[in-house]
């Protein structure tokens, strides 16, 4: 993938402006950052803080696959966040994890967001058409993180990591580029693999947050979809395809 970059001063969401020009017709490889976002989101709508020195970039693909097959796009793109720390600071290697969904975690604290936002194809029923454009938005905590949140948070300055925006995005980027290259090629199946690796509380008892309910079990495995595969205590499985997870007291 070759990319066509963006550098904005200062936009409402990098996400939104992807999403202006994709339907503008801009063609897949257009990747748009800002030094600042006045609204800036995060899954379920949260409110994304992007103060300048962070890094937030969205990046305009449309993959010839499904909707559901495009949803993995989300666990590729945390797996390069990974590598790409990796590549600018290997000390930090060990100590990073995947958290389902799409969270990339340092020592068990948040250092990035993920947010994918796509369109179907007029006339797609969701399941097995395609997709009109697709929007990977990350938002890289370098050199400041947010208190008092859900689950803690962390950033690259913190640990001592010096690294400019554009430093940090070559490097993503070129990450990003690579694994799209392989998915669209091979599928989900080599991500899921590489992702599983990586994954945190894989074995363990976790505890899932749903909008109005908690789950209690075993992160068991990750489906062939991206869904997280949840032991109950009584032997039972359940699949999982949105929550919250943390690990259980």
């Amino acid at each position: 993938m070759l990319w066509r970059q963006v550098a904005l001063e200062a936009v409402d969401s990098t996400n939104e402006e992807a999403k202006r020009r994709a339907e503008a017709g801009e063609a897949e490889g257009l990747a748009i950052t800002a030094r600042r976002q006045t609204a800036g989101r995060g899954r379920r709508g949260r409110q994304w803080e992007s103060p300048d020195g962070n890094l937030f970039v969205s990046m305009l693909l449309r993959p010839s696959r499904p909707p559901m097959e495009a949803a993995t796009l989300s666990f590729l793109s945390c797996l390069a966040m990974a590598e790409a720390v990796e590549r600018v600071a290997p000390h930090l290697g060990p100590g990073l994890a995947c958290k389902w969904p799409n969270d990339l975690l340092l020592n068990g604290a948040k250092l990035c967001g993920i947010l994918l936002e796509s369109r179907n194809k007029p006339g797609n029923d969701g399941m097995g058409g395609g997709i009109d454009y697709l929007i990977i938005g990350i938002g890289v905590n370098l050199v400041y993180h947010p208190a008092d949140t859900p689950y803690p948070a962390t950033d690259l300055a913190a640990h001592g990591v010096a690294v400019t925006r554009e430093e940090f995005l070559a490097v993503l980027l070129d990450r990003i580029g690579d694994w799209y290259d392989r998915w669209s090629l091979q599928g989900f199946a080599p991500v899921r693999e590489a992702w599983l690796k990586r994954a945190q509380g894989l074995g363990q008892k976790i505890v899932v947050r749903l909008q109005a309910s908690e789950l209690h079990g075993r992160f068991k495995a990750l489906d062939d979809t991206g869904a997280l595969v949840l032991e109950t205590a009584d032997g039972a499985t359940r699949i999982v395809t949105a929550g919250d997870v943390f690990p259980a007291a």
